[in-house]
């Protein structure tokens, strides 16, 4: 009778640790399950710079690269969400999570070795700008360096900058957002502002600032222009292959052309 209610005990105790052992590997495999479909999430992030990319009078993110964005989600059928970031944090994300892409990122021959570039999302230019009313003469960017030259921290301008002799200690002056930016300048508290031109009008009219006083200084011709779809390398390539080919395709079909003139319109 002692060997049988033994048996029975040992019997209910190893019943007892298989239902253990099967609930926890059902809470193991449903996280894992959570966990791998968390990873599908693709995140594109931005920095706020209308029209491009913003937040509307809603919250939400809006302009013509994120149109472009919802675009590329239907097309490859890769979920996604659309995220406005400070440009800082922004590229933080780029270079440490697997799960981003940069909307708009500019493309120069160092970045090409050590992100993906997934295709163009628009191009523009860069000048130095400066008022009217402070007359300079500039005919190579090197006569800027006995002026205040500002830019916005982060941005490849900064990198551009600095590689040709500009520093913090005398003559560069780095913020943290266009509106900084243009307010230093309207002030006098700087000379000239390295920028992208093609947002210069949409950016003046949401400060209320004339754009009359305006005078462009000098033309950087050498200045990289094509933005960029990017992805760090760790992105899943499977994933960047579907992204590039909806990119084309969408560009092929017409459909970018027609979201690019919906903004062009409005604005």
């Amino acid at each position: 009778m002692r060997n049988q209610s033994n048996s029975t005990t040992l019997i209910a105790k190893i019943k007892t640790m298989l239902r253990r052992c099967l609930f926890v590997f059902i809470m193991v495999f449903s996280g894992l399950i959570v966990t791998s479909a968390q990873a599908k999430v693709i995140r594109f992030v931005a920095e706020d710079l209308p029209p491009y990319h913003y937040l509307n009078e809603q919250g939400k993110p809006d302009g013509v690269l994120v149109d472009i964005a919802k675009e590329l989600q239907l097309h490859s059928g890769l979920d996604a969400k659309i995220e406005i970031l400070p440009m800082a944090r922004a590229h933080h994300e780029l270079q440490t999570k697997f799960d981003v892409v940069m909307l708009a990122w500019l493309k120069t021959p160092r970045r090409e070795k050590h992100f993906q570039f997934l295709g163009s999302m628009c191009q523009s230019s860069a000048s130095l700008i400066g008022l009217k009313s402070n007359v300079i003469q500039l005919s190579q960017l090197d006569d800027a360096k006995r002026l205040r030259t500002s830019t916005i921290r982060g941005y490849y301008s900064e990198q551009y900058l600095k590689e040709a002799g500009f520093s913090e200690e005398h003559d560069l002056v780095l913020v943290s957002h266009y509106k900084s930016m243009w307010q230093m300048l309207y002030k006098g508290r700087t000379d000239l502002i390295l920028t992208n031109t093609r947002t210069l009008k949409r950016e003046l009219d949401e400060l209320g600032l004339d754009p009359q006083l305006l005078e462009y200084k000098l033309t950087l011709h050498d200045f990289p222009s094509e933005l960029h779809l990017a992805a760090n390398p760790q992105f899943s390539k499977l994933d960047a292959q579907k992204l590039k080919h909806s990119l084309a395709a969408i560009k092929a079909s017409g459909r970018y052309d027609e979201i690019v003139k919906k903004w062009r319109f409005i604005n």
